[in-house]
């Protein structure tokens, strides 16, 4: 039976008995910020478990798609090299919110085991917790279970809680006789557990005790590797059909001879299995928007994307592995999971870009590594400092640069690495601690405010929707729904209606004033924010010196408020802009172009979207058809619909965003543009002309950005930009415009001339540079012959160090030289008279004795030293 059979196998069973199928939620939890990623099927669901009753269904079946890398839940070490540990992998499960207990789940599970999957009796057995009788006599005397079968464990194996507090209940596990000779004497390896069944009936309070919950729940997970692997009669998930598409791919890249490349047999095999492992999990990380970063999940995408670039890199794939094995993801996994396919353009981008920026740095880590371990440290011991020089500066993982120094007979420093990098965190810190504090105190009593008042039901209407951008503002009336001070003395209020637009959807909040008249005169309130509930059933804004003017907000009290008009039609023009901007980047780059983000304001914006790098004519001909589509003034509509109608009439969703499946807002560019915004824009594109592009980059792999700005502030920004021009023109001498740039090549020109003339010179000096003080002495574990010139500390210059080495070099090619100046050393190589050295190498086995940080190529390598040398005493021992 295939992955794919069992999955359609399990969720239509479910679904005949009575459960809602729901599409797996994303990997990323979107409401909780406990956890990196979703690492089991329930963690959708925890706040139902919370409180049933707020749940959409009472009887629910999904695969879920999981990532357990990072966090408290972590299983990348493993990756490889046990049968059944996963980055990425599919959690099977239904559950029950009040709709059926254990008696059940018991009786559903067993005849989905024995009647669809076909598994015989004699190799199951199920686990009960050891004092819940109840289990015990249902799977004994209800289900008829051989009582030979049926084990009692304790709470360690048999009792599951969300935490120190919350819902908690006893477990019961079916489990897998495997079978496998190599661990008949031993249950814990014989035996393969697939499916756990939870059942909360317990609430766990702060004193530790036990209550019975007024609304029992089920939990299930079910592991799809697992269970294939099972019913494919494998003793390895790995060895399982879609693993083996993948694997299959792999083994067809490796040339003939290198199937294994520089490692044996059973580590190829672990490196082909975390090769495959890792392009299932990054690229489903990247389908939902986490791209590789320093930080956060985006780190551990990219430790994830390093380690099986270094896997490749063992099996003699020297290029980019996960981008090149993509298509062969598809066909395993295209079929159950589309948007692979639909988003093939971005992971693919993404994958490459990363791949290769690791490559460039790979071998140089890998070499500074190999003087590491060329060293004679007779500890065998990477340095913490060295590991972390590793990480800060050549994008080295530590838990990659474990792998490589363990391969090596090596170990590292990890305490020493962990110290480094804490103090290098606090040395960060200390830059802005203490400028944020009172901000942050003011940030965290905000959100306490809106949560307080979401739980008291607390509600407003937005009204910004129905007011032109373009039009004259008026005040609006509006009554006082709730109020509260701060402690730097602003104020939060709720207002219903409220014109105020909340920060969201990448647009700016809007400002404005607040009004209150009575019998002490008329009082007036700077808005400076407005930011949403969670929820979004409220609109909460920010006033600014309300400390002594609480009493006016009485609940139910008239106001006033007027929008600040400037900033809306700016954020509209803008936002308006965003839909322009991406409409002619779907039409001149492809539809495959995704946005990845926006920043959306008054004076300007910023789109952050999924391509290669755009060419010059490419970048006039998309401003060309945003200012075409402002000049033609068409007309903007808006209309709310079903989720699946937008979708089917061609809206375009931004991928990483969940929208509500009821009720979408769609903002129609006639015959241009189609998406789902909630933001405020324009209600023609007239405003929007003049458009202009000010920058296009890059900012991450796959990902570019552009800036650009609309309207009044691109008119406002063009005409500083002319003003620049003219005032250039009179640097240069450039009577016109027109000419600047023939003025500005001459400049160009005489500076180049000058530089070759001072290179000229450069060369002159390094050539007749005489040492202060020479040292010979050998390096490396062969004992190359050697030899260290001080040159004179002044005039400084590293360029002349090198050009001294290179020089040296060539005219004593017989021996390995170091050239110092005060800070700078640079150390040549002459490949052919001392073939096998490494002048990189070599350098980091000087700088470990003559502590300093450098690196370079084969032949010239260069770096500065902590400590300026002056004198023979101080490279004497070297």
């Amino acid at each position: 039976m295939s992955a794919s059979d069992i999955r359609q196998r399990y969720t239509d069973y479910f679904v005949k008995n009575g459960h809602t199928l729901m599409p797996s939620a994303d990997i990323v939890p979107r409401n909780d910020a406990t956890l990196l990623f979703s690492s089991a099927g329930m963690v959708p669901f925890k706040q139902f478990f919370l409180n049933p009753a707020t749940a959409p269904h009472k009887m629910v079946t999904t695969v879920q798609k999981c990532v357990r890398a990072g966090g408290k839940h972590n299983d990348l070490d493993q990756v490889g090299f046990t049968p059944r540990h996963h980055t990425f992998f599919e959690m099977l499960g239904n559950f029950s919110f009040g709709a059926y207990s254990k008696r059940e789940i018991i009786h559903m599970a067993w005849k989905f085991v024995r009647q669809e999957l076909k598994m015989p009796e004699d190799r199951l057995r199920v686990t009960v917790l050891e004092t819940d009788d109840e289990a015990y006599d249902i799977w004994k005397n209800e289900v008829g279970v051989d009582p030979r079968r049926i084990v009692r464990c304790g709470a360690e194996d048999n009792f599951w809680s969300m935490g120190n507090e919350g819902p908690c209940g006893p477990s019961s596990e079916i489990f897998w006789d495997t079978r496998d000779p190599r661990y008949m004497e031993s249950d814990d390896e014989r035996w393969l557990e697939f499916w756990n069944l939870v059942f909360m009936q317990f609430h766990r309070g702060a004193d530790g005790k036990l209550r019975p919950l007024d609304t029992p729940c089920v939990d299930t997970g079910m592991g799809l590797e697992r269970v294939a692997s099972i019913l494919q009669g494998k003793v390895n998930n790995f060895d399982t059909d879609e693993f083996q598409v993948i694997i299959r791919d792999i083994d067809a890249r490796c040339s003939p001879g290198q199937s294994s490349g520089s490692v044996d047999l059973a580590k190829a095999l672990a490196c082909k299995r975390i090769i495959a492992d890792h392009l299932r999990a990054s690229a489903f990380l990247i389908s939902e928007g986490v791209f590789p970063s320093n930080i956060g999940r985006g780190y551990v995408l990219r430790r994830i994307i390093r380690r099986a670039v270094r896997a490749g890199r063992l099996l003699g794939i020297n290029d980019s592995v996960l981008s090149a094995l993509y298509p062969s993801l598809e066909l395993a996994m295209g079929a159950a999971y589309p948007e692979l396919m639909e988003r093939r353009q971005l992971i693919v981008s993404v994958l490459e870009s990363e791949e290769k920026m690791f490559l460039r740095t790979l071998d140089k880590g890998l070499v500074l590594l190999e003087g590491i371990f060329a060293s004679g440290n007779s500890q065998r011991l990477v340095s913490g400092a060295d590991a972390f020089s590793l990480y800060d500066t050549h994008g080295f993982p530590l838990d990659l640069t474990e792998i490589i120094a363990r391969d090596s007979g090596w170990t590292v420093d990890v305490e020493a690495f962990a110290k480094i990098q804490r103090q290098s965190r606090e040395r960060n810190k200390a830059s802005w601690k203490g400028k944020l504090t009172k901000q942050d105190s003011v940030a965290r009593e905000i959100e306490a405010t809106c949560l307080e008042w979401e739980e008291a039901g607390v509600s407003s209407q937005f009204s910004g929707y129905d007011v032109d951008p373009e039009a004259k503002p008026t005040a609006a009336a509006c009554r006082v729904i709730a109020f509260k001070s701060l402690s730097n003395g602003d104020g939060l209020l709720v207002i219903d209606p409220c014109p105020f637009y909340a920060t969201g959807g990448g647009q700016e909040a809007d400002t404005g004033v607040i009004t209150i008249g009575n019998s002490e005169g008329s009082h007036e309130f700077a808005v400076s924010d407005a930011v949403a509930m969670p929820s979004g059933q409220a609109t909460v804004l920010r006033l600014t010196a309300t400390s002594d003017k609480q009493h006016l907000f009485r609940g139910g009290q008239m106001i006033y408020a007027t929008v600040d008009e400037a900033r809306r039609l700016g954020s509209a023009v803008h936002h308006t802009a965003t839909h322009l901007l991406n409409a002619a980047l779907r039409k001149t780059v492809g539809v495959s172009v995704m946005q990845a983000g926006s920043l959306v304001q008054a004076e300007g914006l910023r789109f952050d979207f999924t391509s290669g790098a755009l060419s010059s004519e490419q970048l006039r001909e998309i401003e060309g058809l945003v200012n075409k589509a402002a000049l033609d003034n068409i007309d903007i509509t808006t209309a709310r619909m079903p989720l699946d109608q937008a979708k089917a009439q061609g809206a375009v969703a931004l991928f990483s965003e969940k929208y509500d499946a009821a009720s979408v807002r769609v903002v129609n560019v006639a015959g241009l543009s189609m998406e789902l915004c909630g933001g405020t824009h324009l209600r023609s594109t007239r405003a929007v002309f003049p458009f202009h592009i000010t920058s296009e980059g890059s900012i991450g792999a796959g990902t570019r950005r552009i800036e650009a700005k609309a309207g009044v502030a691109a008119s406002v920004w063009l005409q500083q930009q002319l003003e620049y021009g003219r005032a250039t023109a009179q640097t240069l001498g450039a009577a016109q415009l027109g000419v600047m740039d023939k003025k500005a090549q001459q400049l160009v020109d005489r500076n180049r001339a000058l530089r070759e003339e001072a290179d000229r010179w450069l060369r002159a000096a390094a050539v007749n540079a005489e040492a202060v003080a020479t040292h010979s002495t050998a390096l490396g574990e062969r004992g190359v012959p050697a030899a260290f010139h001080i040159l004179a500390p002044l005039p400084f210059n590293a360029r002349l160090v090198a050009e001294r080495a290179c020089h040296l070099r060539d005219t004593e090619p017989s021996l390995v030289h170091v050239v110092i100046q005060g800070r700078a050393i640079a150390l040549s190589v002459n490949a052919e008279q001392l073939p096998g050295e490494h002048a990189a190498v070599l350098l980091s086995s000087v700088l470990g004795k003559l502590p300093g940080k450098g690196g370079g190529q084969a032949s010239l390598a260069q770096g500065q030293l902590e400590t300026a040398v002056a004198e023979l005493a101080q490279v004497a021992h070297l």
